[in-house]
C-alpha cells in the first residue's frame, strides 16, 4: 500500500499547491495501515469496520473517525478512477461506517478569565498578538503569518486602519483595525528590532515566531495568571462577543474568514443570544411570583476556580480509575448474569453488539445504557428461544417478532415499552447483517403497535410554589448540602437541564459573569448555551463558595466525588413528601416548560432552551392552560377589534367603479 500512498499524496499536491492536506490524508491513510496491513485491493468492508472500532477504542472524536474515513474514501476513489475499473467498489460505506458526530459549541474564554490572562501580558509584541485573536478574531496562524506589508494605514476618507490577513486555503480577507489595536500595532514596530525578515512578529532570534511559538507564549502567560486559555478560544471569545453585541451573521460570518456561515452560527448558539431576551423577560414575570428568597448565612470559603480542565477518569465506587469494558471477555464476566442458559451463537455477537454499542456512548452513561439494552434483548430472545424455539438468527422470521407482539400486548405492556423493544431487536439486527449474518428482511416489518399520546406531568402553579418555598425552607441552616441542595433544584427547576446533563456539569462550564452555562455532550451529543436566572446564580455562588477541594472537576460533587443521580433523585423526591407532591427530576423540566410558554416565551426560544430537535416536542413538554389559551384569544380579538374600530368601511366595488349611482338623490319638495 506504500507505494499507492506516495501516488496519492503526489496527487493531492498537484491539487492543493501550498497546503496542507497532503499531509493530513497521508497520516489518515498510514494509521490504517499500521492497523489493517492488505494491498488496496484486498481491502473490504469489514477492515474498515475493524478500523472505525479501533480509532473509537483508543477514545477518538466521532468527528476525527470520520475525516479518516473521508480520507480513506477519496483513497480509494482515487485508486478506482486511475485504475479505470468500474467494478472496483469502495469499501468505506457511508451509512454503514460513519459515526454519528454530535453538534459541539466553540469553547471561548469568559470575560473574566480574558481580564485576568491580559493583566499579566505586559510584553507589547505579545500583547498584540493575542489582542489580535481576542480583538478581532484570527486564526493563531494568522497571526503568525502576518507581514509588514499587510497593516493598511486609515485613509483621508475616514476609513480607519485595517490589516489584510491570509486565513485557511490561501483565503485572504481584510479585517478593520480599532484605535487602542492600531495603537499596539505602532507600540510593537516602534520597539521590534530591525531585521531581514518581514514578518510582524520575530523572536529573539530574530526570526518570525512560530505558531508554537505563540502557543508556548500563552501558555506561560496562562500559568502565570492561573488560567486555562488557548488561542483557538481567545478567537471564539471574540465571536461569542460579537454575537452578544447582536452583529449581523454575514458581516460576522466574513469578519472571522469562516467559508460557511453555519458555522458562524454556532457562535450564536454559545452566546445564547437568540434566547437569553426572551428567557430573562419571562423569568422575571415568574419571578414577581415567587416567595420571599430565604438567604443563606455568609459562609466562609476560597474561591473555586471555575475555568475549564482536561476531563478526569471516570472512576468506580473504591476511586480507582474504572476501566471500559471495550474486550469480549472483560465484558462477558462482568454482565454475564444476563445470558446465562442462552446459546453460544446468540451470546457471542451480543457481546460484541454491546462492545460495539459502549464505544459510542458517553462514559457517564455506558453502564446505564448497557443494562437498559441487556433487561431488553435478553429477555427478548429467551421468549423467542422458548415459545417459539428459534434455533438460529436464519430461522427468526416476521411471524416469531409478531407473536412476540401480541403477547406482549396480551400482558398489558405499553404500546410504548413494546416498540422501545422492537427497536432495540431490530439495531442488534442490523448489527447481525453486517457481519454477514442470514437476517430475514420480514423481521423488520413487523406492525409496530399506535401508541397513545399522554400529557405530560408537570407541576400546577401551587404544586411548584409550595415545593420551593419548602426547599427554600429547609435549606435556610446554611450548611454545605444546603448549599448543594439549592444549586440542583434551580438547575433543574430554572435550567431544564436533563439529570445526565446535570450530573456532568464541569467547572469550566459555568460563566456566573456573562449568566449563562454551557450544557456539553447532550441528548444527540449536542451543546447549548442557556441563560442563568438570578435564582440560580443565587444559589450557585453559595454553593461554589463551599464546595471545596474535590477528586474531579465536576461542578456537583458530594463527599469529594461527581454527584450521584439517585442522590438527586432521592433528596428531590423527600422534599416532595413533605409538601405532597410527586415530583422527579425529569417532571421539573416539564414544569418549566408549561411555566415558561404560558408566560409569554416564545416557543422556538423555548426549543432552544431546552434542547429539543423538532418543535414538536417541545410542544408536548410545554402544556398551554386553557386559561392563556383565553387570555391570548381575547388579546387578539381586541387588537383585531381596535384596527376595526380605526379603519374607515371598505367600499364596494360598485361604489369604487360606478360612484354615480351610489350617489344620494336629492329630495324634492
Amino acid at each position: 500500500m506504500d507505494g499507492a500512498i506516495r501516488d496519492f499524496e503526489q496527487y493531492l499536491d498537484h491539487r492543493y499547491p501550498g497546503r496542507s492536506t497532503a499531509k493530513h490524508y497521508v497520516n489518515d491513510l498510514e494509521h490504517f495501515q499500521q492497523l489493517i496491513g492488505k494491498p488496496p485491493r484486498s481491502v473490504t468492508r469489514r477492515d474498515v469496520d475493524a478500523f472505525v472500532e479501533d480509532q473509537l477504542t483508543q477514545g477518538l472524536a466521532a468527528t476525527t473517525v470520520n475525516r479518516r474515513l473521508a480520507s480513506l474514501h477519496h483513497f480509494f476513489e482515487f485508486l478506482a478512477d486511475r485504475a479505470d475499473d468500474d467494478t472496483w467498489a469502495n469499501p468505506v460505506v457511508w451509512r454503514r461506517h460513519r459515526v454519528k458526530e454530535g453538534k459541539p459549541l466553540p469553547r471561548d474564554a469568559s470575560d473574566v478569565e480574558v481580564e485576568q490572562l491580559f493583566a499579566h501580558i505586559d510584553h507589547p509584541r505579545d500583547r498584540l498578538m493575542f489582542d489580535l485573536m481576542c480583538g478581532v478574531g484570527l486564526r493563531v496562524g494568522e497571526v503568525a503569518a502576518l507581514r509588514l506589508s499587510d497593516f493598511i494605514p486609515s485613509s483621508d476618507n475616514g476609513a480607519g486602519a485595517r490589516l489584510r490577513v491570509r486565513g485557511k486555503g490561501q483565503k485572504e480577507r481584510v479585517v478593520p483595525l480599532t484605535s487602542a489595536l492600531t495603537q499596539e500595532w505602532e507600540a510593537w514596530l516602534a520597539e521590534r528590532p530591525a531585521v531581514e525578515s518581514d514578518a510582524v512578529f520575530i523572536t529573539r532570534r530574530k526570526r518570525g515566531i512560530s505558531v508554537r511559538g505563540i502557543q508556548d507564549r500563552l501558555a506561560h502567560y496562562c500559568r502565570r495568571a492561573g488560567v486555562k486559555v488557548t488561542c483557538h478560544q481567545l478567537r471564539h471569545t471574540f465571536g461569542r462577543r460579537m454575537a452578544e453585541g447582536e452583529m449581523p451573521v454575514p458581516s460576522l460570518s466574513k469578519l472571522m474568514g469562516h467559508a460557511q456561515v453555519k458555522t458562524t452560527q454556532g457562535y450564536i448558539a454559545g452566546a445564547a443570544v437568540d434566547i437569553r431576551a426572551d428567557y430573562e423577560a419571562a423569568m422575571s414575570r415568574l419571578e414577581a411570583e415567587r416567595p420571599e428568597s430565604i438567604s443563606l448565612p455568609p459562609v466562609d470559603g476560597e474561591a473555586v476556580d471555575v475555568s475549564p480542565s482536561p476531563p478526569e477518569p471516570e472512576t468506580d465506587d473504591s476511586g480507582a480509575a474504572a476501566q471500559p469494558l471495550e474486550s469480549t471477555e472483560e465484558l462477558s464476566e462482568d454482565l454475564s448474569r444476563f445470558w446465562d442458559g442462552l446459546p453460544t451463537w446468540l451470546t457471542e455477537p451480543l457481546v460484541e453488539y454491546v462492545a460495539r454499542q459502549r464505544r459510542r456512548w458517553k462514559p457517564s452513561q455506558r453502564e446505564h445504557h448497557t443494562r437498559a439494552r441487556l433487561y431488553t434483548l435478553c429477555p427478548l430472545w429467551r421468549w423467542l428461544l422458548e415459545e417459539r424455539g428459534v434455533k438460529s438468527f436464519a430461522t427468526l422470521g416476521r411471524r416469531d417478532v409478531q407473536a412476540y407482539v401480541e403477547a406482549r400486548l396480551e400482558a398489558g405492556r405499553a404500546a410504548s415499552t413494546i416498540n422501545r423493544e422492537l427497536r432495540e431487536l431490530w439495531a442488534f439486527l442490523r448489527f447481525l447483517e453486517g457481519r454477514g449474518e442470514p437476517v430475514s428482511p420480514g423481521v423488520f416489518r413487523v406492525a409496530r403497535p399506535k401508541e397513545s399520546k399522554p400529557l405530560p406531568r408537570f407541576l400546577t402553579e401551587e404544586e411548584y410554589q409550595r415545593l420551593e418555598a419548602h426547599l427554600l425552607d429547609q435549606t435556610a441552616g446554611g450548611a454545605r448540602d444546603d448549599h448543594l441542595d439549592r444549586a440542583w433544584f434551580y438547575l433543574l427547576a430554572h435550567g431544564g437541564l436533563r439529570l445526565g446533563e446535570l450530573r456532568d456539569l464541569r467547572l469550566g462550564d459555568v460563566d456566573l459573569e456573562g449568566k449563562r452555562l454551557v450544557v456539553r455532550d447532550g441528548k444527540g451529543k449536542k451543546d447549548r448555551a442557556i441563560p442563568l436566572s438570578e435564582a440560580t446564580i443565587e444559589a450557585l455562588q453559595g454553593y461554589l463558595a463551599v464546595r471545596g477541594k474535590a477528586q474531579t472537576d465536576h461542578l456537583l460533587v458530594f463527599r469529594q466525588r461527581k454527584l450521584k443521580p439517585e442522590l438527586v433523585q432521592y433528596r428531590l423526591g423527600r422534599y416532595g413528601e413533605a409538601v405532597e407532591v410527586k415530583v422527579s427530576p425529569h417532571r421539573l423540566r416539564h414544569t418549566l416548560a408549561t411555566r415558561l410558554v404560558n408566560t409569554g416565551m416564545e416557543i422556538t426560544s423555548l426549543q432552544r432552551l431546552l434542547g429539543h430537535e423538532k418543535l414538536d416536542t417541545t410542544m408536548i413538554y410545554a402544556q398551554v392552560y386553557d386559561a392563556t389559551v383565553e387570555g391570548d384569544f381575547r388579546q387578539a380579538m381586541a387588537r383585531l377589534e381596535g384596527e376595526d374600530k380605526q379603519q374607515p368601511a371598505k367600499m364596494s366595488l360598485v361604489e369604487e367603479f360606478f360612484p354615480h349611482i351610489c350617489e344620494p338623490v336629492p329630495m324634492r319638495c
